[in-house]
């Protein structure tokens, strides 16, 4: 997410003009712009581990089906 900065002199009117109004409403934008970009973050984590969980139980399923075909030994035949 690309978030935009306020430059020094726009923080300083807004504070000089809405006075506490305007700080928390600056703050509450930043911690909005910056909770917003975490659960993205958390998003991205979260389908990064379900895919992955997905893959390794796929390779299980893969494996499990797979029959090995092993032939007779032929010196076990002859000592019967």
């Amino acid at each position: 997410m690309n978030k935009k900065m306020i430059n020094l002199n726009e923080l300083l009117d807004v504070i000089k003009k809405q006075g506490a109004t305007g700080v928390l409403a600056i703050w509450l934008w930043y911690t909005h712009t910056e909770v917003q970009e975490l659960k993205q973050r958390l998003y991205d984590c979260y389908g990064k581990t379900a895919l992955i969980e997905q893959t390794e139980k796929n390779k299980q399923g893969l494996f499990n089906n797979f029959y090995a075909i092993l032939p007779k030994n032929e010196l076990e035949d002859e000592t019967i």
